[in-house]
C-alpha cells in the first residue's frame, strides 16, 4: 500500500464531513461491511435495499454516491441512492442504497465474495454543532 500525505478539503460555507464505506452484499443476509466509526451498521431490509445507519445526526446531506462492483461479466447490476431520512435531527441519520437491473430491485447474488457496494455520504456540519 502507498504511503501518501493528503491535505485537507477546503470548501466554502459549512464545514463539510465525508463518510466512506464498503460492504459486501450476500443476497438476503446481512452483509460484511467495512466502514470507518461513523457508521452504526448496514441492513437488508428488501429484495436489493440496504439501510445504512451512522452513528451520529447532521444537518444536511450535500451528497450521495453508490456504485456496485463485480467480477463477473454478466452482471448487469447498479447501485442506487434511496431515502436519506433524519437530516437536521437529533436522530442518528440513515439513508437507503437499492441495487437495480433496470427498473427493478435485485437480489445480489449469495456467497460472492467479488461484488461489492461502496458508498460515499457528504454532509454540512452536524446538527450537534448547530444548537
Amino acid at each position: 500500500m502507498a504511503s501518501r500525505t493528503m491535505g485537507k478539503e477546503q470548501v466554502f460555507g459549512l464545514a463539510r464531513k465525508r463518510i466512506d464505506l464498503v460492504f459486501f452484499p450476500d443476497a438476503a443476509n446481512t452483509p460484511v461491511v467495512r466502514a470507518p466509526s461513523g457508521v452504526a451498521s448496514v441492513t437488508y431490509t428488501a429484495a436489493g435495499k440496504y439501510l445504512i445507519t451512522l452513528s451520529d445526526a447532521y444537518y444536511k446531506c450535500v451528497g450521495f454516491h453508490a456504485t456496485y462492483g463485480s467480477q463477473a461479466d454478466n452482471v448487469d447490476m447498479y447501485a442506487q441512492p434511496g431515502v436519506v431520512a433524519n437530516e437536521g435531527t437529533s436522530t442518528p441519520l440513515t439513508a437507503v442504497v437499492k441495487l437495480k437491473t433496470g427498473a427493478n430491485n435485485t437480489e445480489p447474488a449469495a456467497a460472492d465474495a467479488n461484488q461489492r457496494v461502496t458508498v460515499s455520504l457528504m454532509f454540512e456540519d452536524s446538527s450537534g454543532l448547530l444548537g
